[in-house]
């Protein structure tokens, strides 16, 4: 499973719903279009800040990003959380960042 593709794909599906180009999603977002074309194949993972600028240049709510109907289990899910955030287990600054970020989805 990968979380990036996952959020990547629908990036792209309601871009495309809105009709927004990459190019206009970048400006709204302030990012290079190669960074929006690496964010909807699941190359780069944007950072919260601009997960949140992405959501709106969207108009859409960030819940809606996360929302995958895909192939995998909550079970799926957990295991790739898990294994993240023991790669930043000892990174205070990433893990308040981490739980800011949750904050904001839940």
């Amino acid at each position: 499973m990968q979380l990036k593709k996952e959020l990547g794909n629908n990036i792209q599906k309601y871009r495309k719903l809105n009709k927004i180009t990459q190019e206009k999603l970048a400006e709204a977002v302030g990012l290079e279009i190669n960074s929006i074309s690496s964010i909807e194949t699941g190359k780069y993972f944007p950072s919260p800040d601009n997960l949140v600028k992405i959501a709106e240049a969207l108009n859409i709510g960030l819940k809606d990003l996360f929302d995958f109907n895909g192939e995998y289990s909550c079970e799926d899910y957990i295991e790739e959380i898990n294994r993240n955030i023991n790669l930043i287990k000892n990174d205070k600054t990433r893990l308040c960042a981490l739980n800011s970020f949750l904050k904001t989805i839940i």
